[in-house]
């Protein structure tokens, strides 16, 4: 079933990258630009930037500070979002080339790939692996709800949720466009849609 677009945003910048949702607005990274955007989820009007330098793909949010996938090679840059000053790097491990979908939680985080077909699961702490989780395809954005973990599929233009217990399959949904970065707002999933330059909110039935 293909999700109905609820709210069409238009991206600042033309390769759009990662989202994240700090509980009040929306974050933006862009590939292009290098710069990652604090947008307005009702206008999409841009309230505030921070250049991140070779900005790869996802970005998330761990309720304080923001994760981009970003460098080369790629690693992961945690930014404070007030002042846009870089506080550490994380290197992805041998398959950093690969990484794509980024989420974090109080505890832990999750990493997606490209070609792998699986989302790893990391501690937080230690960045140790703590499991895994396979995919159908690319894992290219990721997004926590409660216990499931959601992932976009930009090959096949997919929004797919798997079960962080079972690691079953909860549902796939088919997305307007391409997407990349996925971010969940507490009601809707919002995408980057790489193909349209748009960031559209869906809310699966």
């Amino acid at each position: 079933m293909k999700l109905q677009i609820e709210r069409k945003l238009a991206a600042p910048g033309s390769h759009l990258c990662g989202l994240a949702w700090d509980g009040k607005t929306l974050w933006h990274s862009d590939g292009e630009t290098s710069l990652v955007y604090r947008l307005d989820p009702g206008s999409g009007k841009v309230l505030a930037k921070i250049t991140c330098p070779n900005v790869r793909t996802d970005l998330g949010y761990d309720g304080a500070n923001l994760w981009q996938i970003a460098g080369r090679p790629k690693r992961i840059v945690v930014i404070d979002p007030a002042e846009g000053r870089v506080l550490r790097e994380t290197d992805l491990g041998q398959e950093r080339e690969n990484a794509c979908g980024l989420c974090i939680s109080e505890s832990k985080y999750w990493v997606g790939f490209k070609q792998r077909g699986l989302i790893e699961e990391r501690s937080l702490e230690d960045h140790k692996r703590l499991g895994e989780y396979r995919t159908l395809g690319r894992a290219d954005g990721l997004a926590q709800v409660e216990n499931s973990i959601w992932y976009t599929d930009y090959d096949r233009s997919l929004l797919i949720g798997i079960d962080l217990d079972s690691g079953k399959e909860l549902g796939r949904y088919g997305l307007s466009g391409r997407p990349t970065g996925l971010c969940w707002d507490g009601l809707r999933f919002w995408y980057s849609d790489y193909e349209n330059r748009m960031i559209n909110a869906v809310r699966p039935k």
